[in-house]
């Protein structure tokens, strides 16, 4: 009995140790990123929001996006006016409840001194990953608007 008692504390310290470094990882993920960004005067970030399990539309939609940012955007991409990231939403809850993500979606947000300023969360991507010209132009459309913006 002895020996079945001290197993026992050892998994539930375990447990515990590890549902700290869980909980110190989700608290610190977030801060990272806005003090990379407190250098920076303005710059648009897009965001492909993704849960844990991804379907093929999933992976889909975020190829695409990445593709239109290189194609399109590479200039403003190296200059640093225009950033990709890639969040997991089941993740980072801070920024899901940011931007009101339940589901995989893009976010197109203006960053200023560091903070998130605006954002669109665009859901049409779902209906528009199977016209690429339509889906270029709406993603396109809401970086732009952030990209004319003055300081």
């Amino acid at each position: 009995m002895n020996k079945s008692v001290k197993i026992i504390k050892n998994l539930l310290l375990a447990f515990v140790l590890v549902s700290i470094g869980f909980a110190l990882g989700k608290h610190y993920a977030g801060r990272s990123e806005q003090e990379k960004d407190m250098g920076k005067s303005s710059l648009v970030r897009v965001y492909y929001m993704h849960a844990t399990l991804r379907c093929t539309t999933c992976n889909s939609i975020q190829k695409l996006t990445e593709k239109l940012l290189k194609n399109k955007y590479a200039e403003e991409m190296t200059d640093g006016k225009i950033e990709f990231s890639e969040v997991n939403f089941q993740e980072n809850e801070t920024l899901a409840k940011k931007f009101d993500v339940v589901a995989s979606c893009v976010v197109v947000a203006k960053i200023q001194a560091g903070k998130i300023v605006a954002q669109q969360r665009l859901n049409k991507v779902w209906t528009l990953y199977q016209k690429p010209a339509e889906f270029n132009a709406y993603i396109s459309k809401a970086i732009q608007t952030y990209l004319r913006e003055k300081k």
